[in-house]
């Protein structure tokens, strides 16, 4: 690693203490530029410069109903202060680097936060000194990286000058900032470098005095937080705050691609861009059809269903076809699926699909949980499973296996999380109430068997009336997914039952009977809006987003639940475009 003598405060923003709350104190506030940025990539940082000033984006669009969802009475919340999550750092690194994201350090950065009011996570706060001390040796080991790669990322480091420093905080820091930076950000970054060449201070070459730069910029809020505002004051829209352009290029990317704007929609914003829907639009899909997409996909259904931590996964050794491997490859089948009905040869984006498609990816390993003889080797194979087994991603082991303890199922966990992450119905017990857990395991009983008497409880009927039918619908499934008809021989498995939604009374005969008429109910593809709302927004809807999520439902209805067309819709919504003013935030 390149050591660099490292100027405390030279940035003007310390790790230590910075949390979600308050306004960022990083770099001091200013507005004076050094010209026009320019926009480049790792491959040619200065490749595609920008001849103009930026332009202001106060104005109104001439024609703001181009493309426009009709939610105009739309009045959005405000926006969550949130870091980075580790998929987004890793991801952002790898970007502006041109690196492997597998190869960047992580190891001590604190885990992301499951937000509570969305269900989906945001980046840890920096809460100890550990912390900052672990993000600063791995902002340390960036620096290094990118020190290795000043070929790529900057053609004129032959000169070793410091015109060309001058020109790599430019664009680097357009980039890692995710826009332009302010005249005092520019001069406070170059003093940087100066001080690491100068022989009293730093006493170090061109190349390690770069890695001190990039090193220093990883580490300011301004890299990694979602507050691309900067030092800037807020574009006003009335009552409400409208992203300005370089917000929405990284409003979209991070949604789309959980990563960094690219040259093209940097380009954009730098031009003003990004601000009619119509622009949105064209924006949000060029990024669907970049690979790069994928990985925001796989991010928002892993989020969704709660699909983490399968590799630590503690199973009894009752369960011989089950490993931290097998745990990886359930991961990767979900991936491959969802990423299939998005970006497949023949994607559909269908929500029907998700839900009930028997089609799905599996090796040798998954074969041997699946039941499927013809499933060898270690690669993903697409195969058509028992119809009557399997029914889209539900039924999958990734979902299954997590939604179970390491010996037996647990109904109740498996049908609240139906409930609420595919009806959108929130069940909590209340406060100091005590539920009485169920009946020990009797090799004389079904799981269904324990948890029905504990249902039965008076503190627990008013949820579990709801819950455990769901959750008994699943029961034809073991604590790996394995397809099951008997439990502690000769019981039989039991999966039957009802549920009332909305106004209907569901019957079933188990779980793939129950998601084929979940997939064809408005309650289900009315979550699935709200969900890909809160995974945009990473904040739960409020009453004011009504409009946005009225206008989601109908457009997700003529696309033909399309989810594909749905999110790009979501980028549309005024609950996207637009927020109110945190407290305390100056106009």
């Amino acid at each position: 690693m390149i050591r660099f003598k490292r100027v405390l405060g030279v940035m003007g923003a310390t790790l230590l203490g910075f949390g979600c709350t308050g306004s960022i104190d990083g770099m001091n506030a200013g507005s004076s530029r050094e010209g026009p940025p320019k926009v480049g990539t790792p491959d040619d940082p200065g490749k595609t410069p920008v001849d103009v000033p930026p332009k202001t984006t106060d104005e109104t669009p001439k024609d703001p109903t181009d493309g426009q969802l009709d939610d105009s009475k739309a009045v959005p919340g405000p926006a969550p202060l949130r870091r980075m999550t580790i998929l987004e750092f890793k991801n952002t690194v790898r970007d502006l680097l041109g690196i492997d994201a597998a190869s960047i350090p992580t190891e001590g950065l604190p885990q992301d936060l499951e937000s509570f009011s969305s269900g989906f996570s945001t980046g840890a706060n920096f809460s100890t000194g550990d912390d900052a001390r672990s993000f600063m040796k791995i902002a340390d080991s960036i620096g290094t990286l990118a020190a290795s790669k000043l070929s790529t990322l900057l053609p004129c480091a032959s000169s070793g000058d410091e015109a060309c420093a001058k020109q790599f905080i430019s664009q680097f820091g357009l980039r890692a900032f995710r826009r332009p930076l302010s005249g005092a950000e520019n001069a406070k970054l170059l003093k940087l470098y100066q001080d690491q060449r100068d022989a009293a201070i730093g006493g170090l070459n061109f190349e390690q005095s770069i890695a001190a730069l990039v090193s220093a910029m990883l580490q300011t809020p301004y890299f990694l937080y979602h507050w691309e505002l900067g030092p800037n004051k807020p574009t006003m829209d009335g009552a409400l705050v409208r992203y300005n352009p370089f917000e929405m290029a990284s409003r979209l990317s991070y949604m789309i691609w959980a990563s960094a704007p690219d040259a093209d929609l940097l380009q954009e914003a730098v031009n003003g861009g990004l601000t009619s829907p119509a622009q949105i639009e064209k924006a949000a899909r060029r990024m669907l059809a970049d690979n790069k997409a994928k990985d925001a996909v796989r991010d928002f259904h892993y989020q969704w269903l709660e699909i983490f931590g399968l590799k630590d996964l503690d199973k009894d050794p009752v369960y011989t076809n089950y490993s931290a491997d097998v745990a990886e490859s359930m991961a990767n089948e979900t991936a491959a699926f969802v990423n299939n009905i998005f970006f497949g040869p023949n994607a559909t984006g269908s929500l029907s699909a998700l839900l009930t498609s028997n089609k799905s990816f599996i090796d040798g390993k998954l074969g041997k949980v699946y039941g499927v003889s013809s499933a060898t080797g270690n690669d993903l194979k697409e195969v058509a499973l028992d119809p009557a087994q399997r029914a889209g991603i539900l039924t999958q082991g990734s979902f299954l296996a997590v939604k179970a303890d390491p010996d037996l199922t647990v109904p109740p966990r498996r049908g609240n999380s139906v409930l609420g992450r595919v009806l959108c119905m929130d069940f909590r017990p209340p406060e100091n109430v005590m539920i009485p857990p169920p009946a020990e395991p009797n090799p004389n009983q079904t799981t269904r068997q324990r948890f029905e008497v504990h249902g039965k409880a008076a503190c627990a009927t008013a949820c579990h009336t709801l819950i455990d039918p769901v959750g008994f619908a699943f029961e034809n499934y073991d604590a790996i997914g394995s397809w099951r008809t008997q439990e502690n021989k000769p019981n039989d498995v039991d999966a039957s039952g009802s549920v009332e939604i909305g106004k209907d009374t569901l019957t079933f005969k188990n779980a793939v009977d129950l998601l084929g008429q979940l997939a064809k109910r408005p309650e289900v593809s009315s979550c699935m809006a709200t969900q890909w709302l809160r995974y945009g927004l990473r904040r739960h809807d409020a009453e004011g987003d009504a409009p946005s999520l009225a206008a989601l439902n109908t457009t997700f209805a003529k696309a033909g639940y399309d989810m594909r067309e749905l999110l790009v819709a979501v980028t549309k919504t005024r609950a996207f475009t637009h927020r109110t003013l945190s407290v305390g935030e100056a106009q």
